[in-house]
């Protein structure tokens, strides 16, 4: 009878393991997916990103250094137009290599666009020296209001803000025969 006693117990034991089983299977698998689960919902999402041109190399934290492309054969010549719709500041550099000739009262004069068709003049011309080897530096930084809101005076050839699209227009009161020249501007 003592046999049957303990028999009855074992038994008895059994069906309550095989139950626990598959409730603690079930706990770490639900236990598992949570982990999961929050870990995708912290993790950072891919951004689309538009395509660039060529010269354009994205930096991190809302930076873009560009070199734009431009050819000076007369008097006047534009740049290449880079995408700034984000761009609050422009640093900009234009490094001339061998010059040939002369070149006299030459600016360099940023313009923006709203539109990407019509450009505005950005700031004031730079006044730069065109001669070998010479490295001409400046900055253009948007205005920024002295009140909460400011209003700026409306135009149809200047802007106070970088639009979608900047451009340089380099300008002389006499030209030589070549003047190369790379350009380095970094937006921010």
């Amino acid at each position: 009878m003592r046999n049957r006693i303990q028999e009855s117990g074992v038994r008895s034991q059994e069906p309550e393991v095989r139950s626990q089983k598959p409730c603690l299977a079930i706990g770490c698998i639900s236990v598992l997916l949570f982990v999961f689960l929050a870990a995708y919902c912290l993790l950072p999402t891919a951004h689309s990103v538009k395509a660039e041109p060529v010269n354009v190399q994205p930096r991190p934290v809302g930076v873009v250094t560009d070199t734009p492309a431009i050819t000076i054969a007369t008097t006047t010549a534009t740049s290449s137009a880079t995408p700034t719709t984000s761009a609050r500041e422009a640093q900009i550099q234009w490094a001339f290599g061998t010059v040939s000739g002369t070149y006299s009262s030459c600016t360099v004069q940023a313009k923006t666009s709203y539109d990407g068709v019509s450009f505005l003049t950005l700031g004031s011309p730079a006044s730069v020296t065109v001669t070998s080897n010479t490295v001409n530096a400046w900055t253009v930084i948007e205005q920024l209001g002295t009140t909460s809101v400011t209003t700026s005076s409306v135009s149809s050839s200047a802007a106070l803000g970088f639009g979608q699209l900047t451009e340089f227009s380099f300008s002389c009161s006499s030209y030589g025969t070549s003047a190369p020249v790379s350009i380095s501007v970094i937006y921010r």
